[in-house]
């Protein structure tokens, strides 16, 4: 009986499913975990590469949308737990299996923790993300690491994901933040964009949605609105993180200005820098 589904919803995604894939041996192993690599509109070796890999079902769509992806996704998937990957992110089954078994024992939604590698990003993508990482109400919500997890009475919170670009902003609005479990294991690893205009571009995506979100929703969630009481708490405790904590909030006012004026945009705007070999 599948005790759990692991969801991978693939655009293009030749560079990093091999990682992905890789780093989920164990649980492509266990016959209590099933893993669905969904192929979105592909026209590189993402399905080849994951039709490689035993315990992987793949399932290919023709029209290039996560949403719908994450949507046949949540039609094949069995009972149990179901942990929402993004393609570029690294899993451990160490991680997916701590996270299933924390589902199954009651709590509605989680995800492991999560570090960011920043090894080959510019010096404000690093300082951005120095901050990032640092801020609990992000830390502790569900958005924003590339997983998240529900259980069977979490996932029963809406009928299927709605057309927004953020699914991982709208989950988290569903559920109040003592309800979001960060389960102590292996963190997940996401990959940084290299370059500023890789980052401005992700975060311009982000924000032009959080509308949108918000309309589907009862708002947006705690963790969304806590960011500067966060960012004056750095300053606080760590006066030297100062220079940092200006590089971030510089970096996120352009970018909603940006996203602002573009809201009508409804252009998909990628970061391809951090699946760049090198």
């Amino acid at each position: 009986m599948t005790a759990g589904t692991i969801i991978i919803a693939a655009h293009n995604e030749a560079m990093v499913i091999g990682r992905t894939l890789d780093a989920l041996a164990d649980a492509r192993a266990d016959s209590g975990i099933r893993l669905i690599v969904v192929c979105n509109g592909c026209t590189d070796a993402t399905a080849q590469i994951a039709l490689g890999y035993r315990g992987v079902d793949v399932v290919e769509l023709a029209a290039p949308s996560k949403i719908g992806a994450l949507r046949e996704g949540d039609r094949l998937a069995g009972a149990g737990p179901r942990i929402y990957l993004d393609a570029d992110v690294v899993l451990t089954s160490r991680a997916a299996f701590a996270v299933v078994d924390a589902l199954t024992q009651g709590a509605v939604a989680g995800r492991p923790p999560h570090v960011f590698d920043s090894s080959r990003a510019s010096w404000p993508v690093r300082a951005w993300y120095r901050t990032r990482a640092d801020l609990p109400s992000i830390s502790s919500a569900l958005w924003g690491a590339g997983c998240y997890a529900l259980s069977e009475s979490g996932r029963a919170r809406f009928e299927e994901f709605p057309d927004l670009v953020s699914d991982d902003l709208f989950i988290d609005s569903l559920f109040a933040a003592d309800e979001a479990v960060i389960v102590p294991t292996d963190p997940v690893v996401v990959t940084t964009p290299r370059r500023l205009a890789d980052l401005q571009r992700i975060l311009r995506r982000s924000y032009r949605t959080q509308s949108e979100v918000a309309a589907h929703s009862s708002g947006l969630s705690s963790g969304q609105q806590s960011q500067l009481a966060d960012l004056a708490a750095i300053v606080r405790q760590q006066p030297r993180r100062a220079g940092d904590v200006v590089v971030y909030l510089t970096i996120v006012v352009v970018a909603r200005l940006r996203a602002k004026f573009s809201r009508s945009s409804a252009r998909w705007e990628r970061d391809a820098s951090s699946r760049e070999s090198s």
